[in-house]
């Protein structure tokens, strides 16, 4: 073998191991993790395995992860970990890595979130409760853009509304995207009279995000009463919902 590749992999060696002993805490600042606007409470254990609590994001509680370091990413510069989330807002597993630049990425996802701690949903759904679970191959960032995305959006919000939007909704799913930097979570579905039902979630890390629906199509007496009382509003034939967020939050 090359005597510089040797001492090549002997450093390399040298480096992961030292990195793996370092605390979990201290790894992740080293790896920017303060740059990104992430801060937790408490750190257990090392970087190679260890735990977090009280996470925070610019201010966004997330909750707690137990996290095993993957040391081979190392070697291309990047830190990266498989993780195990678990907060209010309900819980997922995934690898985790950040690279050079803000590069940041999610791959082997899969997210069970529970919309009734969800600023961005609707009252209604808060109140009668749902549940959205994404999971695919890669969600890719640059700093607070979103560069690439591959998975799947699933939710039961329809199921446990049907004493507002009446029954036979086909399964609400959709395509996650990228658009304008922005990762895109589109929901549709339609029952069978033909009545489609479209809502995005829209996130960016350290934002709010927003949230909007539209019904259109044939739109029944029970729906045209029953929507307004939801918080849609008539626009032209079709009935709309949005989320923007401001400092006091949207009631509706």
């Amino acid at each position: 073998m090359n005597r510089s590749l040797l001492l090549l992999l002997l450093l390399a060696g040298f480096f992961i191991g030292l990195t793996a002993f370092a605390p979990l805490g201290t790894a992740l600042r080293m790896g920017g993790a303060n740059k990104l606007g992430v801060s937790w409470a408490s750190a257990e254990g090392t970087a190679f395995d260890g735990k977090l609590t009280s996470i925070e994001s610019r201010g966004t509680k997330i909750g707690d992860a137990n996290l095993h370091l993957m040391p081979g990413a190392l070697l291309t510069g990047r830190l990266k970990y498989g993780v195990e989330w678990t907060g209010e807002d309900g819980r997922g597993n995934g690898e985790f890595s950040a690279g050079f630049g803000n590069r940041l990425s999610l791959t082997n996802y899969d997210v069970d979130l529970d919309l009734v701690h969800l600023e961005q949903a609707a009252r209604w759904i808060q109140q009668s409760g749902g549940r959205l679970r994404v999971r695919g191959s890669h969600i890719r960032f640059k700093g607070n853009q979103c560069l690439d995305a591959k998975g799947t959006a699933q939710s039961d919000v329809l199921d446990r509304n049907r004493d507002i939007l009446g029954p036979g909704w086909s399964e609400m799913r959709g395509e996650l995207r990228c658009e304008n930097g922005i990762l895109i979570v589109p929901l549709e579905s339609a029952n069978s009279s033909g009545t489609q039902f479209r809502a995005l979630l829209r996130f960016a890390p350290g934002g709010t995000g927003s949230f909007e629906a539209r019904v259109s199509g044939p739109i029944t007496r029970e729906l045209m009463f029953a929507l307004p009382i939801a918080g849609f509003t008539l626009d032209g034939r079709d009935y709309i919902y949005n989320y923007l967020p401001t400092p006091q939050g949207n009631p509706t």
